[in-house]
């Protein structure tokens, strides 16, 4: 991310809040990885807004012992090694009022930060600010008029006075998905209409410069992914790669104007095990970068020096974790499976140089289904 050391300096001393692991606060892992339980608290998004200091949120998980309702309160972790200091809890002014989770995280180069979430009742989704050396939450009047059960999915963020944000939300009398995509402009956030999206699915959102943003997804009409550009002047969708059956984007990064990487999962028959997908857009065209044989669907990705890319995802046998590099091409990260009884399951992922964060979770496999066990950080 294209952020400034200042940024978290000014973290650092951001009255750090109690540690909310649970659990041993760090236990070895194969591979060279380092596993950090963090107990109920479930993990969406990571950020690594300098070489030292990493940012992961996600939301802790209860459950009322009388009614057995399930609440979700956000939650924001820090960790800063040159502090020489574990994964300590950041306060969030306002965060306990909201039953709602972090889904991402964006730090920019003037040293903000935005976190965004899901809708509250009758009202706007949750966002948040890093100001004045506090985060706060607020709620989002950005979304499209009638919007009901909206989840804010992803924000990319170039300075306090801009900042994209795109999810996902329902048209209270028909149920029809509504796409959502809002810009803030340092007072607000504003729905922004792109044309034909409609029937649009959006996931992810990436600005590199006011006048070079993509969003990625799915058209819900063919079933196809979708990434769409922003020029500054109107909103282009770009061919991707069709598949006979359907394919979906959940991931963008952009390293320049012709150096996009964008990830998900297509299938080629009805009922397939969805494939990984790996797309590179050359600036001018995508095109499909082949993965080992067997790759499951992919949900993040991030970039390294040296045109290197990192890949996350998963499947009901082992998660999955690739690098890939000009000259050697893909190579497993080697994530650790310690634990047959707890499969592992991975959703993020952020590099610093070559140092890498990964949020993910342990989960109870069954005929039933799967249920979350516990929260986990990986270090490498």
């Amino acid at each position: 991310m294209r952020v400034k050391h200042g940024f978290a300096v000014a973290l650092a001393g951001a009255g750090i809040g109690a540690l909310v692991l649970n659990g041993p606060a760090a236990a070895a892992a194969g591979g060279g990885w380092t596993e950090t339980s963090t107990g109920q608290v479930a993990l969406m998004s990571v950020a690594q807004p300098s070489p030292s200091v990493t940012l992961i949120g996600g939301t802790e998980i209860t459950t009322d012992p009388d009614t057995g309702a399930v609440g979700f309160t956000p939650r924001l972790l820090q960790r800063d090694t040159a502090a020489g200091g574990g994964w300590q809890q950041l306060p969030i002014q306002g965060g306990d009022a909201w039953n709602s989770r972090i889904n991402d995280i964006a730090t920019a180069p003037d040293g903000s930060a935005f976190f965004v979430g899901d809708q509250r009742t009758g009202g706007g989704a949750l966002v948040g600010r890093y100001a004045g050396g506090a985060w706060r939450a607020t709620e989002d009047g950005g979304l499209p008029a009638g919007t009901v059960d909206a989840s804010l999915l992803s924000v990319s963020a170039l300075s306090w006075w801009d900042a994209w944000a795109v999810g996902q939300g329902y048209e209270k009398e028909s149920g029809a998905a509504i796409p959502v995509v809002e810009h803030w402009d340092g007072r607000r956030w504003t729905s922004v209409q792109i044309p034909g999206s409609a029937h649009w699915s959006v996931n992810q959102v990436d600005e590199v410069a006011p006048d070079d943003v993509w969003v990625v997804g799915v058209d819900e009409d063919d079933g196809q992914s979708l990434a769409v550009h922003w020029d500054g002047h109107a909103w282009t969708r770009t061919a991707t790669p069709l598949f006979p059956d359907s394919a979906v984007l959940f991931d963008v990064v952009a390293r320049t104007p012709d150096d996009v990487w964008a990830v998900g999962w297509s299938r080629d028959t009805d009922k397939q095990r969805p494939a990984g997908l790996a797309l590179h857009w050359d600036g001018a065209a995508w095109s499909q970068v082949p993965l080992p044989a067997g790759t499951f669907g992919l949900q993040g990705l991030a970039l390294q020096p040296h045109g290197a890319v990192v890949v996350i995802g998963g499947n009901d046998d082992a998660a999955v974790g690739l690098r890939w590099t000009p000259a050697a091409g893909w190579q497993s990260l080697g994530l650790p499976e310690n634990d047959p009884q707890l499969p592992l399951g991975v959703g993020a992922v952020a590099s610093s140089g070559s140092h890498l964060t990964v949020a993910g979770w342990h989960y109870v496999s069954s005929d039933g289904g799967d249920s979350f066990a516990h929260g986990v950080i990986l270090t490498r």
